[in-house]
Formats: structure tokens, sequence, C-alpha cells
């Protein structure tokens, strides 16, 4: 995913306890090599002169790894004082044994053997290196387990009698700084290996999550819709089963918006267009949009703006308002919902209070789960597809607008983002002519305009023939490339529609560039059910399923304007 989940407490503690765990390995191969060479080194430095010193060191050293060999630790479960008990009990038995193979650079250290002085240094420094990669993965742990290992011996050496000891205790004081940055290094990089692994087994786990949620979401209206078509196959063709077949559809279609909208900000394809934004228009054109919802309702739906400008993209901006305004509304059921802008520093906080049902504490961070809708266990589509605050989440985190939430349960709940303010822009000279929408823009009767349908599947190439010809459409089609500029060299089509993905690899995109040479065409749209990462802007883009209300506002935009008229200049 682009915008990688931020890990959580609980992602932390897990690294921890994985650390732990790969520390708390004790391999009996490891475990017997070790032992093996005590008994070399114990036999060889301590015979005949040290033979005291080396059994009380053999007794240290066996000690240690008969604490890792009978009483083993056990993994502890993912809590934070759990693991912190273990991680200490590792601790001590990890500096014992540190302590135990270091105290042989005093007891086992002869200063009037030279030979002697440089083969323990040798072993030492070569059981250091063995033991940080043994005795533990745990970064700190082994930063304070070296000095102990290697601290002995290089005391030894510098106060040895002969002075070329000295220079040889100065190179393992520097070795020991040397392993001490090697131990850092090494540990971080563990620590961030397994918290790639993590976040990449969560993201898993959300994916899988999310496709079981919609999979089951989008099951129900389809069964639906499967009942209701056997109903209206055996005769049944009243209004109200036709009603309820179109809920299902707008359902279905509700519900394919929200994945779709997922899908493409999980995979970066949304790029934000910032720019100067002033509040009152936008927070107007949210409000206006649910204020028959919020009055259907009884509640009263209150705006408290600020005659500000925000640096954002204006349209996923709306977005985020617009969903933070409909869940606040679905939520509440008597009181009100308030709207309101207040400037704050440098920014500006956009905030949606409600006196609805509230969010515990603990179930804050659930909310903006995919499919996740705390008053609706029973998954009722009436009440929304639960993705509206995961959309709205990963807006804010695109946009870099930080989302805040407050709620008491039983009180209401406060969405808040803040937005950079920025001055207002010099508007002189810039018309705000709004576009014209001719009164007769809903009327059944259209003029009988010529459009090319290009669709390679029979099934939804009749569906939009039937709906356009209901439309008093002139239709028609083609399924290939060179089938559709054909046609276009023959009639004098008003419009086009292409698919973008059409048989044989063939691309629509090239239907609508030849468009380009007939200017009495003007309008050409492309029909896509996927998420293209460069959309091209020279035409318009519908997204399948496509809406019929959006398909028949955009062809009276732009075929409305010149009907009376033939224009030598494309209309795009």
């Amino acid at each position: 995913m682009s915008t990688p989940l931020p890990l959580t407490e609980l992602d932390r503690l897990s690294v921890h306890r994985e650390v732990l765990r790969l520390s708390m390995r004790a391999p009996l191969s490891s475990l017997f090599g070790q032992g093996l060479i005590s008994f070399l080194m114990a036999g060889y430095f301590g015979y005949p002169d040290h033979v005291v010193e080396a059994v009380i060191w053999l007794l240290m050293v066996f000690t240690g790894q008969a604490l890792r060999i009978f009483l083993p630790l056990k993994l502890p479960a993912a809590q934070s004082q759990a693991v912190e008990r273990t991680l200490r009990w590792h601790r001590v038995r990890v500096l014992f044994s540190a302590f135990a193979w270091g105290s042989a650079g005093f007891l086992l250290f002869d200063p009037a053997d030279a030979p002697g002085q440089l083969a323990l240094t040798v072993a030492i420094v070569s059981s250091c290196i063995a033991f940080s990669f043994s005795a533990s993965s745990h970064g700190s742990t082994l930063k304070l387990a070296l000095p102990l290992l290697l601290g002995p011996i290089v005391i030894s050496l510098l106060i040895s009698p002969q002075p070329y000891m000295w220079v040889l205790g100065l190179i393992g004081a520097s070795f020991v700084l040397l392993m001490l940055r090697l131990v850092h290094d090494r540990s971080q990089q563990l620590e961030e290996n397994i918290t790639l692994r993590i976040a990449a087994q969560r993201a898993r786990d959300e994916k899988q999550r999310f496709f079981a949620a919609a999979s089951h979401d989008l099951r129900q209206p389809l069964q639906a819709m499967h009942l209701y078509h056997s109903v209206m196959a055996g005769g049944d063709t009243r209004a109200e089963v036709i009603d309820r077949m179109g809920q299902c559809l707008e359902a279905l279609d509700r519900l394919l918006d929200g994945v779709l909208d997922i899908s493409r900000l999980d995979a970066g394809q949304v790029q934000p267009h910032l720019e100067p934004t002033h509040v009152p228009e936008l927070m107007l054109r949210v409000t206006r949009l649910h204020d028959a919802t919020a009055r259907a309702k009884g509640l009263r739906l209150r705006l408290h703006t600020a005659d500000r400008w925000v640096m954002t993209d204006p349209v996923l901006a709306e977005r985020i308002l617009s969903n933070l305004l409909g869940n606040a509304i679905r939520y509440t059921e008597s009181g009100g919902v308030l709207v309101a802008a207040r400037p704050f520093g440098t920014s500006l906080r956009l905030q949606v209070f409600d006196t609805g049902i509230g969010i515990a504490l603990d179930r804050v961070e659930t909310v903006f789960q995919e499919f996740t809708q705390l008053n609706n266990p029973s998954r009722d589509p009436n009440q929304g597809t639960g993705l509206g605050l995961a959309t709205v989440q990963r807006l804010s985190r695109l946009l870099d607008h930080p989302l805040e939430v407050k709620s008491t349960p039983g009180k209401g709940s406060c969405f808040e983002i803040r937005l950079p303010m920025v001055p207002a822009p010099d508007l002189a000279g810039v018309g705000s002519a709004q576009p014209h929408w001719p009164d007769h823009a809903n009327d059944d009767a259209w003029p009988a305009w010529q459009v090319l349908v290009v669709e390679d599947n029979e099934m939804v190439r009749n569906a939009i023939v039937k709906l356009l010809q209901g439309w008093n459409l002139q239709i028609i089609t083609a399924s290939r490339v060179a089938e559709a500029i054909a046609l276009m060299e023959i009639h004098s089509f008003d419009a086009v529609l292409s698919d973008w993905r059409l048989a044989n690899g063939e691309n629509g995109l090239d239907v609508l560039q030849q468009t380009l040479q007939h200017p009495c065409i003007r309008l050409a749209v492309l029909i896509t059910g996927e998420h293209m990462p460069d959309t091209p802007t020279a035409f318009p883009v519908l997204r399948k399923p496509v809406r019929p209300l959006r398909l028949r506002a955009l062809l009276w935009q732009h075929l409305s304007v010149r009907s009376g008229a033939q224009s030598s200049e494309p209309h795009r």
C-alpha cells in the first residue's frame, strides 16, 4: 500500500516480543560448542598453576549455561508488563554469562607468560564475537554485556608489566567500541526488519478482513436482486417490487463506489491538487447536500463559518466534510449537527459536532476501520456502507490535514480536521459565472442526437443502447476500434461513448483521439471500470458502474449548448 499504516502500541510491543523470542533461542549445538571451548580454555590456561581459578571459572560458565538449558524462559504474552518482566530476567542471565566468560581475563591471566597472554586475548576476543551472535539479539542487553566480557582482559593487558601489552590493551579497548557500534547497527536493522514484517502482516490481515467484509456486503444486495428478479419473472411487476430492486441497485452502487475509492487511495492513484479554497463556499456546498436529510430526521443543521481561505484540494476536502457530516446526521436521532470553522493560529479547524450516540474511548480507532459501524450490528445497508470514515482518514493523510476525534458516549462527537490558512487570492478579473442549465434539461423529449457507443461486451452494450434510446437518442454501436473509426467517417455523430478496454487488447482512447478530427462531435466520453494512473484530461471519464443521471447530465451539458446550430469547433 502506498499509504503505510502507522504502527500501534501493540505493534511496537510485538516488535520487542519478537526480538526477545530470537534472544531466548538456545540451540544445543551452540551450548555444546561453548562447553567444549570452555573446557579447552580451562585446561590450557589453568594447568598447572591456575587450577583453582580455572575450576571457579568453569563453574560460573556452566552455571550460566545450565540456566538456559534447565530453566528456560517462556515467551510472554503480548502485554507490556509481561514482556518487560521476561526481558529483565533475560538481561540478568546474559549479563551473568558475560561476566563469567569475561572473568577469564582476571582468573586465567598470567602476567609472566607473554605467549599465554596473547593466546588468552585471542580466545576471549573470539568468544566475544561468538557471544554477540548467540547470547542475545536485544541491542541494549548486548551493549551492557560487551564491557563485562572484554573489560577484564583489557584491564589486565593495560596493567601488564610488558609495555607492548599496553598497546594490545588499547587495541582491545578500541575493539570494545567497535563491537558496541556493530551491535547497535545490527540490533537497529533487526528491529527495522521485524517492524516491516509486522506491518506487512498487519496489512495482509487488514486486506483479508476488508475483502471478507466487502464480499459479505456485496452479496447482500445481489442476493436480494436475484430474489426480486425471480418475483418479477413470475409476473409480479408491481411498482413496489421494481422500487425495491432499485434500492438494491443503489446500495450496490454505493458500496462499489466506496470500495473503489478505498482501493484507489491505498494504491496511491489519487493525487491532490492544492489551491486556495474559500471556506464559506466549501461549507455551503456540503451543507446544502445534507440539509434535506437532516430536516427529514427533524435535526437542526447549523453552520458557523469563517471568512478564511485555506490551501487544500477543494474536491477532496469537500469529500471529507461531506462524509463527516453524513455520518453525523446518520447517527444522530435528536438535537442537531453543527458545522463550524474556527481559526487556530496559522491553521483553520473545520469541525463537525453532533448530539448523537457518541463513541467509547476504546472504540475511537475502530471506527476508522473499513466496514465498521458501531451501531449497525445487523449490517443494514440503509445505514451506510461503513467506508465513510475509512475514506476520511485516508484523505486526511493524503492532504496532510490532521484528523482528531473527541466523543462522549450518549452525548455526541466532534470530528475535526486542520487545514493551513493562506491569504485571500487576488480575484480581480476572474469571472464568477455559473453554468446555465436550460429549463427543459429534464424534459423527456430530447433532440434526436446521434451517439456512437463503442463497447465489446454485448450485455453492457445492449443495456446502454436501451437506456439512451429511452432518451430519444439515435444510437449506432461498434465493438472494434477500426469499426468505430469507419462509422465516424460515414455518420455525423454528436457524441461518442467508448469503453477503455476493448477486445484483443484494443484501447478505446484510440477511438476518442479520432473524434478530434471530426468537429461535429461535441462530446467524447471514456467509460472504464478500472482506475487508470494517468487518466487523460482531454476527455471526460465515467467510471463503472455508470449512474444514468450522471450520464444524462453530461450529455445534456455538452450537447444542448449547440443543439440548434452546427459548429466547426469541438466542445470538450
